[in-house]
């Protein structure tokens, strides 16, 4: 019975369709049917049709621009490319010079004003007239700054919209001829910091695990951390360090550095005033500025609800235009000399910081060995080398937890401070051999 009934349904519909084609053959025939106005009825179907049902996931501006900038930056335009980037940053550059230079006098004629001011206080002057005095001065000083940061805001939008638009339109002309270049390998990707003539440093080869084992190169080092955070285009001579930082933007070996950074007051981030400073004398071409970063950031910090940074958190800035680093963790950490274990704050922020490194493709970092930015008096060689052991002890530790889950950690740069003896880097230095299992040169 129900196929029965099916039948007959199935029967009743074919004729129904079959008089309607008849109609529609008739009317074409009599030239009462707009074709035209069908076929577009028809493709206005279709696409709704198709984009009902496709994947409504369209890249963004900045995918597309990754991908364009990723393909160029592996081939021939390479130098193309580092000549765009050297054009502009002196403009950059020498605008932040400028505001330096004018605020400082601005600042100087102010102090001047202000002295003989306080020098005929209560003679000439009241108390009133001085607070009227600073808040004038604040005021104009206050007003210079503005002037000259939505001038550099102004020009650094320009520049990026130019140079993106650029990339983009050489892709789009097709001009790749050559085959891409290669990177290079994960642990060579990142040249040396500059050699100077006071500068130590000492390589090693090592492998972690018992079973599966895993190598890595170890370099340390004694320089400051500015060495590692300078401009991409040099102040005096303008010129491109290199293309490294250029060509591991968007792979999979990425270069950090750790930097220590005080705690800051309720909702508020600190960062290396020198680094901030080094990453604003160029435009940042593919994130945000530093500035603009830290403010994110802080917005961040209030939306959790935590009131400030304590020591072992840290935070991350991205950059392409340093010379050597892609990462900045900035790890908030006390500046006393007291002294540390293994489940210390700071070391634990540490262990954090190597999770996020191996997690997102850092394959190089840099990390300061005695968790101190310079030598101070109350550094002494016995303190120095118990914190250097511990640093030292608990970042093998860190290593090896990560290498279970497959590292991609390939070099550790191990920082001590610039103005370290040669004594003590020395000794600091046969720690590693004791404290690492280093590769040892076979002779067949």
């Amino acid at each position: 019975m129900f196929f029965e009934e099916n039948s007959v349904i199935e029967d009743k519909a074919k004729k129904d369709f079959d008089q309607l084609d008849a109609e529609l053959i008739d009317k074409f025939r009599k030239n009462e049917i707009n074709v035209d106005e069908i076929v577009k009825n028809l493709e206005k179907i279709y696409k709704d049709e198709i984009l009902e049902c496709s994947d409504k996931n369209c890249p963004s501006d900045d995918q597309i621009f990754a991908q364009c900038y990723h393909q160029l930056v592996h081939s021939s335009s390479l130098q193309e490319i580092l000549v765009k980037e050297q054009d502009y940053a002196p403009k950059i550059s020498s605008l932040v010079l400028k505001m330096e230079k004018e605020l400082s006098s601005l600042n100087e004629m102010h102090q001047e004003v202000m002295d003989t001011k306080i020098n005929l206080l209560d003679v000439e002057t009241t108390p009133d007239d001085i607070n009227d005095l600073l808040k004038q001065q604040y005021s104009s000083s206050n007003l210079m700054r503005k002037q000259f940061e939505s001038e550099l805001e102004a020009k650094r939008g320009h520049q990026k919209n130019e140079y993106r638009e650029w990339v983009t339109s050489r892709m789009s002309q097709k001009f790749l001829d050559s085959p891409t270049t290669a990177i290079g390998n994960k642990s060579s990707m990142f040249p040396n910091i500059h050699k100077t003539a006071d500068r130590r440093e000492e390589s090693f080869t090592i492998h972690l695990g018992s079973q599966l084992k895993s190598t890595h190169n170890i370099r340390i080092l004694s320089a400051d951390i500015i060495d590692l955070c300078s401009p991409l285009v040099n102040e005096n001579s303008e010129s491109m360090i290199n293309g490294n930082i250029q060509l591991g933007i968007y792979s999979s070996s990425l270069c950090g550095v750790v930097c220590l950074v005080p705690s800051a007051s309720a909702f508020q981030v600190m960062a290396n005033q020198k680094i901030i400073r080094n990453a604003s004398l160029s435009t940042e071409f593919h994130f945000s500025q530093i500035d603009e970063q830290l403010d994110q950031i802080q917005h961040d910090l209030k939306s959790s609800g935590e009131t400030r940074l304590k020591p072992g958190d840290f935070f991350i800035t991205k950059h392409s235009n340093l010379s050597q680093c892609h990462l900045i963790f900035h790890l908030v950490c006390d500046d006393s000399t007291n002294e540390m274990n293994s489940r210390h704050p700071c070391i634990m922020g540490l262990r954090s910081i190597l999770k996020v490194a191996n997690r997102y493709d850092c394959t190089q970092l840099t990390i300061p060995a005695l968790l101190k930015n310079e030598m101070s008096e109350e550094m002494t060689l016995s303190w120095c080398m118990r914190r250097a052991e511990l640093v030292l002890k608990c970042t093998k530790g860190f290593m090896i937890e990560s290498s279970s889950t497959g590292s991609e950690l390939s070099t550790l740069q191990l920082l001590l401070p610039a103005d370290i003896s040669e004594e003590l880097f020395t000794s600091i230095s046969q720690m590693i051999p004791s404290i690492f299992r280093v590769a040892n040169t076979k002779f067949l």
